[in-house]
Order: C-alpha cells, then sequence, then structure tokens
C-alpha cells in the first residue's frame, strides 16, 4: 500500500496563556501506520518527572480529529527502544537512544487527520503540540459479537488459534517469528499471549508498584509480538493477569507479587486484590499504560482480564464488581472498544459473564472430545444463551501433553473438530504449544479445517447428527446453500488407544509376553452416506482429507426429497466433505 505523505510538519499553537509552561517539544512521526499497524509519533524536550508512568506526575494525551470531524482521545506512554543480541550461547539485550513519549493510534479514516498533544509533567502544563497528517488509508474493521458469532465488518470470523503464552527471555522475537510463521501458514489467525511475570509482564518484584522501569524490555518485545502477528495474519488475545500471580496454591506465584505485604505491597491476602482501594490505584494505572501501548494495534483481538480466576481466592461477588470497574476504566483509554474475556477452569453455570463480550473455557481431559465438548458447549449455551463461547484451552491432561501416547497429534485434531462440530463453531485452541505442538511440528493439524469452513458462518448453520457408514459418526453444520461434514471412525481416539494398551498390558502381565504397543489405526473401507439438503437443486461433492484438506473426489448430484447420496472412499481415522449448491 502506497505510505501516506505528511503535508504539515509541527506548527504550535497557544490561544490562552499557560502556567508554568514547560520547554517546548519535538514531535517525529515514528510510522504512518496502515491497514493493520497503527501510526505512531514520538515526542522528545519534554520536563522530566520523578515516575512517568504515574498520570498524577506525567499525564499526557492525544485528541485525534478524523476528516469526517470524529474525535479520540488517547494518552501518550513512556517508551524505551531495545535491541536484542546473542554473545556465544547467552541471550540478552540493549537499550537503544533516549527514552521517549510515544503515541499510537488507528486510523479509522482515510484522509486529512489533525493530532493535538497536550497535558502535563510534574506539575507543569505542556505547550500543546500539533501535527496534521495525510492518511491514505484506513485500518482494518475491528472484529466484534453478535449473538453466538464474531464478524469483522460484515464477514464472520472464526478464531482458530492455538496457545502461544510465553517464550524463553531474549529469545521471544526468534520463538513466536517460527511459531506465528508455521501456524498462520495452516490457517490459524488467533494467538493467546500471556503478560506473565516471567515473561512479558511489566509489573512485578523488581518494579514494586507503578514504575515499570524496569521491565520497558518485556513492554517492547510485546510490541513487536503484536508486529510479528500483523506481518503473519495473528490476532493477539492478551492475557493481563494470570492466576498463579494471585495464588497461594495453583501454580503459586503470590510470595513474588509486589502487591504482596510482605514485598511492600498493600495486601495481607491476594483476596484483596479486587477491593483494596491502593491495589485497585496501581491496576488502574498499570491498565491505561497497558491501554495506551496496545490498544491501538489492528491485530489486538481481545484482552482478558483473568487466566483462570477460579485459582485465586477472590470471591465471586467481589470479582464481578472489579470487572465492571474495570472495564469502564479501561474503555476510558480504549476508544476502539476492543472485545474483552476472561476465562475460567471451570463449569460456566457458575461464573459471571455478564461484563464480558465471549465467554473462554478451559478442558483438559483425555476422553473422547465428541462426547466431552458436546455436553460443555450445551452447558455453556444454556447459561450464556446470547454471547460466543470459545474453547480458550484444551489439552489431554493438565500436566503434559505425552508425545509417546500421542506423536501425531490425536488427541489435538479430535479436539479442534470436536469443537467446530458440536457446539463451539471454531476449532479448540491447545495448549502445550512449546513443548508438544512444535517440537513434533503438528501446527498443521488447522490447515484442513480451516479449508472446510473458509468464508462459512458456522453459528448461522444447523448442527445435526446423522446415520453413518459402519463404526463410525457423522456430524454435519447445514444452511440453505452448504452442508459440510465430518466423518471419525468411533476408535479413533486417544482414549481408545490408550484402553488398547492397558489390555495389552494386562495381556502381557497375565502371559508373561512383552507388551504390544502398536495401536491399529481404525481402517474404514468406506460407503455411502445420506445427506440432507433444506432446498432439492444441483450440488457440487468434495471430499476431502481432514489433515490436508486435499480433495479425494468431486462429483455434481441432483439431490431428491431433500437428500445427497455421496460415496465415501475408503479411509484412515477420518474424513470431511462439502456440499455446494450450484447456481440459485
Amino acid at each position: 500500500m502506497k505510505r501516506a505523505l505528511i503535508l504539515a510538519t509541527l506548527f504550535l499553537v497557544s490561544n490562552t496563556p499557560v502556567v508554568h509552561a514547560a520547554s517546548i517539544g519535538n514531535v517525529k512521526v515514528i510510522s504512518l501506520g496502515s491497514s493493520n499497524t497503527p501510526v505512531e509519533i514520538a515526542v522528545d524536550n519534554l520536563p522530566v518527572s520523578v515516575n512517568n508512568f504515574d498520570p498524577n506526575n506525567a499525564n499526557l494525551n492525544a485528541e485525534i480529529t478524523f476528516s469526517s470531524g470524529k474525535t479520540i482521545s488517547v494518552p501518550l506512554f513512556w517508551y524505551q527502544e531495545y535491541q536484542n543480541f546473542q554473545n556465544f550461547n547467552t541471550y540478552n539485550s540493549r537499550k537503544v537512544g533516549e527514552p521517549e513519549w510515544r503515541l499510537r493510534f488507528r486510523a479509522l479514516e482515510a484522509g486529512q487527520t489533525k493530532v493535538k498533544i497536550s497535558g502535563k509533567i510534574a506539575n507543569d502544563a505542556i505547550e500543546p503540540l500539533y501535527q496534521n497528517l495525510d492518511l491514505n488509508y484506513r485500518v482494518k474493521e475491528p472484529i466484534r459479537t453478535e449473538g453466538f458469532g464474531f464478524y469483522e465488518g460484515a464477514r464472520p470470523f472464526i478464531p482458530i488459534a492455538y496457545n502461544m503464552a510465553w517464550a524463553d527471555r531474549y529469545q521471544e522475537l526468534n520463538r513466536y517469528e517460527k511459531w506465528f510463521k508455521s501456524a498462520s501458514a495452516s490457517g490459524v489467525n488467533v494467538a493467546r499471549v500471556w503478560m506473565a511475570a516471567w515473561s512479558l509482564g511489566i509489573e512485578w518484584i523488581n518494579t514494586g508498584l507503578g514504575d515499570y522501569t524496569e521491565r520497558m524490555q518485556n513492554a517492547w518485545t510485546l510490541d513487536q509480538v503484536f508486529k510479528l502477528g500483523a506481518k503473519y495474519g495473528i490476532n493477539i488475545q492478551l492475557v493481563l493477569l494470570n492466576h498463579g500471580a494471585f495464588s497461594e496454591s495453583t501454580n503459586p506465584e503470590w510470595f513474588g507479587n509486589p502487591y504482596n505485604k510482605l514485598n511492600g505491597g498493600p495486601l495481607d491476602s491476594p483476596s484483596e486484590f479486587a477491593t483494596n482501594p491502593i491495589a485497585i490505584k496501581y491496576w488502574q494505572q498499570r491498565l491505561r499504560y497497558i491501554a495506551a501501548r496496545y490498544a491501538a494495534y489492528p491485530n489486538l483481538f481481545a484482552w482478558e482480564w483473568w487466566n483462570e480466576v477460579n485459582f485465586t481466592p477472590i470471591s465471586q461477588d467481589d470479582l464481578s464488581k472489579w470487572m465492571i470497574t474495570s472495564r469502564a476504566y479501561l474503555e476510558k483509554f480504549d476508544p476502539y472498544k476492543n472485545l474483552i474475556t476472561t476465562s475460567w477452569s471451570t463449569a460456566g453455570n457458575v461464573r459471571d459473564w455478564s461484563s464480558v463480550d465471549f465467554a473462554s473455557v478451559h478442558v483438559y481431559d483425555a476422553n473422547d472430545p465428541i462426547k466431552v465438548l458436546a455436553n460443555v458447549a450445551e452447558s455453556m449455551h444454556t447459561y450464556l444463551p446470547n454471547k460466543p463461547t470459545v474453547l480458550g484451552e484444551m489439552g489431554s491432561g493438565t500436566l503434559r501433553e505425552d508425545p509417546f501416547d500421542d506423536p501425531f497429534g490425536l488427541h489435538l485434531h479430535n479436539a479442534q473438530w470436536a469443537a467446530t462440530f458440536r457446539g463451539f463453531n471454531s476449532p479448540a485452541s491447545y495448549w502445550w504449544w512449546d513443548t508438544y505442538i512444535e517440537p513434533l511440528n503438528l501446527w498443521g493439524h488447522t490447515k484442513g479445517l480451516s479449508k472446510l469452513i473458509a468464508g462459512l458462518d458456522l453459528v448461522k448453520m444447523n448442527q445435526l447428527e446423522i446415520p453413518s457408514i459402519k463404526s463410525s459418526r457423522t456430524f454435519l453444520l447445514q444452511n440453505d446453500k452448504t452442508v459440510i461434514g465430518w466423518t471419525r471412525l468411533d476408535n479413533y481416539t486417544l482414549s481408545a488407544k490408550n484402553d488398547y494398551i492397558l489390555k495389552a498390558t494386562i495381556e502381557a502381565l497375565r502371559t508373561k509376553k512383552p507388551v504390544n504397543k502398536e495401536f491399529p489405526t481404525p481402517v474404514s473401507k468406506g460407503g455411502s452416506i445420506s445427506i440432507p439438503v433444506i432446498t432439492d437443486g444441483k450440488y457440487k461433492v468434495s471430499v476431502m482429507k481432514t489433515l490436508s484438506g486435499q480433495v479425494l473426489s468431486s462429483s455434481e448430484i441432483n439431490s431428491a426429497k431433500q437428500k445427497i447420496s455421496i460415496k465415501v472412499p475408503a479411509f484412515t481415522g477420518d474424513i470431511s466433505f462439502k456440499v455446494e449448491k450450484v447456481g440459485a
């Protein structure tokens, strides 16, 4: 895309006298942005504050007026540039240049855009700074929710996601580049990333509360993760808080939390985080900084308040109130109204989802996902009838994913397909990305599924199970023009494999012979399946491999009495198909 031209450079205007006016700042346009990256402006040569992260000490804001007259207001944030380097086998980073103020915003409209920067630093009012820009593009449509679905403008958006929560320190950019590239090639469009203390978090015991200077490298790294996401078409679901930071029992990190009174914080117990006025003040300050820095990235899919907040001692009532007030505060600094969610690891019927845009549930279960996920989806639709639910984490176990038991991602594969066809309307976002998916190169399990569902509004399709061929089950999603289907053999599951190995082990103990660990992958000779269609006519039928999306056969068939009989060839494990109406 042709880059926009800067039509006017900095000029200074002051209509009214400014008391204790500070020295004049310098403005530099860092980037004019693009449809999937923000405009970015730097400001330096301003007074020094004792803490540029505290709006009581330093509070700079920008008023951006677009060509139509629409105006948004966003805060500036304190910024330090970094560069990663490797010295033999040691990874680290170094500062580049001096710190400065930065402004980021989305080009919500093309055309003449006026920026006015004003505020106070250390009790000195800043002479207003003005910058005119001519932007010849507008950012992509923000993702929103409607009913059970997600939409990007008028088009349905199906989140095809993996967890990529963190990476080794100072190696994040290499890791995320590799992960995003591999995942994107298989249709993935969302990554769930954590601001955890050991990774991209900006406030912890080495910072104390309210001053993030010691973690500016973390903040810079997260910038680069967003940029890499934009490069590969990956949207970021940013998790702001993880349960361990406020837990003394489950993945406990409370001992290192700066909110802990033993570390100089205001709290005797992590349960007080949602109600203590001092804690709320520092949390809101951090939230303001995060919004100022990251809200403008067009590939921000959603803010996630908590990962598995049920593992903290915060009460449900306190948590519900905290989420409401946190949302109201965040929206002051996020004019783009990015989606908001949170996650629990337990059933949705005992949780309050009223203040979030969609629900995120986690399921760790080695049993057949066809059965497990149908039950979870039914429960969520019962208690949350007007909002989407995503399967934010999935795995066969909470301690690890065993590469010896499941080296080819059988459970991963079943979870993604079952979630799509059994009520979630999108694939499961699997966990164990760094210790299982990446080492075994299992990213490709989303490829065939992403091809099958591309362009479809799954939440508006009928969910059906129909009679199938021998020893299998067939599930459909159907509208008046298209039917997609998944046929899976009953024993093509990790739980069936584990049952087989258990029986083989018992038999080996009985006979004193070696254990037969070779699980015979289920194979079908194929057969005919009768597919219901809403209206009669001519249909194109494509039968495909589930893993790659490769079309095995294609034909045109006329329906009769709202039925089409399709021939399924011999297959191993599972197979998919698409039935599309030809013509009007």
